[in-house]
């Protein structure tokens, strides 16, 4: 199985729209992830976007983000970020009439059993911090409690643990990321990763022989200096996404970038 993991487009419907210090606009990012994708030379089984697909939930937003979204290369799922309303994710980006609140996912791909969970607290708090209701992590627990064959892979949208002794990371992330950690450990001997997105950089950790990894942003890339206790632009950072193969026994993460036109 081979999979793309994209995140944080930030796309807005004003073309313009920046925030600086920045060297590009997230529409001209999100084209050149658009054509850095078109140009891979296989076909993913899945492409995953693990949230912040717009910058401010905004119904034109997600109009926007349908229009450039469309006609890659393998089926996309997408996770909702503390940027994004879920609603208005799933009723006006992928057109379910009824969305799910919160927005919960599992499916299955190429044998692999998939788990999504919404950590961005329903789009009703600004905060950057995540969390995870009791029923999410009841369901959760269901999923890894019981004996399944299959291979595992979680994604969510805020980093769970502590890393890189970075204080302002610390207060990015899920805020029960130690409960999510636990819920994983029944089933870590098939989890073959989990993967995040939020922190705009790409970071590789693992605990309790779990695998977590996060992927940059198309727009812009911090940066978590220990000791760091505030946000920091990586400015010499390029965007991109990551490149996910499974075998048998192996999780190969290939991490691309690509160059975007500055100044736009």
């Amino acid at each position: 199985m081979r999979f793309v993991q994209i995140s944080d487009t930030h796309i807005s419907h004003d073309e313009n729209y920046n925030r600086p210090p920045a060297p590009h606009t997230p529409l001209a990012g999100t084209h050149a992830l658009l054509y850095a994708l078109r140009q891979l030379p296989f076909p993913p089984d899945f492409i995953i976007h693990t949230g912040d697909v717009v910058y401010d939930p905004h119904p034109e937003a997600y109009v926007k983000a349908r229009s450039l979204l469309t006609d890659l290369p393998a089926p996309v799922y997408y996770l909702a970020g503390n940027h994004d309303d879920p609603r208005m994710l799933q009723e006006i980006l992928l057109g379910i009439p009824e969305p799910r609140l919160p927005y919960d996912q599992e499916f299955e791909s190429c044998g692999v059993q998939i788990l999504c969970l919404d950590s961005g607290r329903l789009g009703g708090d600004e905060a950057p911090a995540g969390r995870l209701t009791e029923a999410q992590l009841a369901w959760l627990r269901r999923k890894t409690y019981r004996k399944d064959p299959r291979p595992l892979l979680v994604f969510i949208h805020h980093n769970p643990l502590p890393q890189a002794d970075s204080p302002w990371l610390e207060s990015m992330r899920l805020q029960n990321g130690e409960d999510f950690h636990a819920a994983l450990l029944p089933a870590r001997e098939r989890l073959r990763g989990v993967f995040y997105g939020h922190i705009h950089q790409a970071m590789q950790l693992q605990r309790d022989g779990i695998l977590y990894c996060s992927a940059v942003s198309s727009w812009q890339t911090f940066r978590s200096d220990p000791g760091e206790s505030e946000l920091q632009f990586e400015m010499a950072a390029r965007p991109g996404f990551n490149v996910v193969s499974l075998s048998a026994g192996l999780t190969a993460i290939r991490r691309h970038s690509f160059a975007v036109e500055p100044n736009r």
